[in-house]
């Protein structure tokens, strides 16, 4: 094989590009390069295929090595750079330059690009992940990881979110493919469709399309996909996800073949997946354990407080004391006390509407914020708290009669809890199971 053949035999793309940016050569892309058409790159100036906020940075690049070198120069390191392909989309690409100094100031470079989807590591989602994108974005970006498209291969990852077991999200990377990922839904959705089922953690298996439901089948026949591969992503034994392939190979190609090459790809798309999705675990739990109070699972009185300082209300907010809660403890223990205060705090979101903010914010002191609520709403939904707690609890040392004491303020006041507060010891002092109104302003 001549030097020639090798060049055009590469799966990277080899450009020469002037000083001035234009592409003079342009070897490489082997099955096709990010949807380029390599032939037609020769022409045309380099910063055209670069996404616009790296264009400063890859100039300097370039300029910073030519001012240090004499005659040849070969950047320390490969760097990463952001180009759009052929469809618009923003591609990373790692980049290993060596410049050659051809004339007076100069200089001509021979670039060597390498699609990050080449690469034998999978690392575009922790980029993400680290530099802090969203949860949605790192999830379209595992998708995205192992994504194929070239005139002998076609691969679609889609992530198959079981959070929920029973209502499946499906993730694709790209808005062009949600067709793909609606068909997917609606037949794990209608069909109770679980391609998953009976597949060992750690496995990659091929799947028979023609096993596949009526609409998932007929979308890949029209599309000319015949292969699909799935992959489950376990957490601490448990099936948090799915990774799903449908894409196309070479007709004379074993569909249900999986080579060594990618199995091995894909298993670390799966340890990728499980890591990041176990992070995500780890961050809902500290997330709920600093929001919510650990005995009744309302929100806590820390976050009660910040919500109320960086929100703007409008409406109610009633102070919610337990009568005579002392008295519970001392008799029955703080045990039955505790089932009391969950019992309690049950009543109170019976009693709420569903936009309503209720939150514990002491031993037996609750806190309801009721948005756009006036106060006449705020006095019925008080007096339907009282009532509801009023019915007798039946605990496992027997029947229990309690009442609450509730005060209510709006939120417009500008110290509606120190209001609601006051409003609600005026309640005690009048009796059992009251609810007062703050003074007028």
């Amino acid at each position: 094989m001549n030097a020639e053949s090798l060049l055009e035999s590469m799966r990277c793309l080899l450009i020469v590009v002037q000083g001035d940016g234009t592409i003079s050569q342009a070897r490489g892309g082997f099955g096709g390069f990010l949807g380029f058409d390599v032939a037609s790159l020769p022409g045309s100036n380099v910063f055209e295929h670069v996404v616009a906020t790296d264009a400063d940075e890859l100039a300097q690049y370039f300029i910073e090595n030519a001012d240090e070198s004499e005659e040849t120069i070969a950047l320390p390191l490969p760097f990463r750079m952001s180009v759009m392909d052929g469809d618009g989309f923003v591609q990373p690409v790692d980049i290993i330059p060596t410049g050659q100094l051809i004339g007076e100031d100069d200089w001509s470079w021979t670039v060597l690009l390498m699609p990050v989807s080449l690469n034998g590591s999978i690392t575009r989602s922790f980029d993400l992940e680290m530099a802090g994108a969203s949860r949605e974005a790192v999830q379209m970006m595992l998708c995205e990881e192992l994504r194929v498209d070239n005139a002998n291969y076609t691969s679609r990852w889609l992530l198959i979110d079981l959070d929920d077991p029973e209502f499946p999200q499906v993730i694709v990377a790209r808005d062009e493919d949600q067709f793909i990922a609606d068909v997917v839904a609606a037949d794990l959705d209608a069909e109770r469709w679980r391609p998953w089922e009976g597949v060992p953690s750690g496995a990659t298996l091929p799947l028979d399309v023609d096993s596949f439901p009526d609409r998932t089948r007929s979308l890949l026949n029209a599309q000319g996909w015949r292969r699909s591969i799935v992959a489950p992503v376990h957490v601490h034994d448990r099936l948090a996800a799915v990774l799903l392939l449908v894409g196309k190979v070479p007709a004379n190609f074993e569909p249900l073949n999986v080579t060594r090459n990618v199995a091995t790809r894909v298993e670390n798309l799966v340890r990728a997946t499980a890591m990041l999705v176990e992070r995500w675990s780890d961050q809902d739990r500290l997330r709920v354990a600093a929001s919510t109070d650990e005995l009744t699972g309302l929100m806590n009185r820390r976050e009660l407080f910040a919500s109320l300082e960086t929100e703007r209300r409008t409406g109610s907010l009633l102070y919610i004391d337990v009568d005579d809660f002392k008295y519970v403890n001392d008799r029955f223990g703080h045990t039955v006390g505790d089932q009391v205060l969950v019992e309690v705090a049950r009543r109170i979101e019976w009693a709420c509407r569903a936009q309503d903010n209720i939150a514990r914010v002491g031993g037996d002191e609750f806190v309801v914020v009721l948005p756009g609520a006036d106060n006449a709403l705020a006095h019925n939904i008080a007096r339907r708290i009282i009532e509801q707690v009023a019915t007798t609890l039946h605990l496992e040392s027997g029947p229990l009669d309690i009442s609450v004491s509730i005060g209510h303020a709006l939120l417009e006041s500008g110290a509606a809890i120190d209001d609601a507060d006051h409003a609600m010891l005026r309640a005690k002092r009048s009796g059992r199971g009251l609810v007062a109104a703050s003074d007028p302003v």
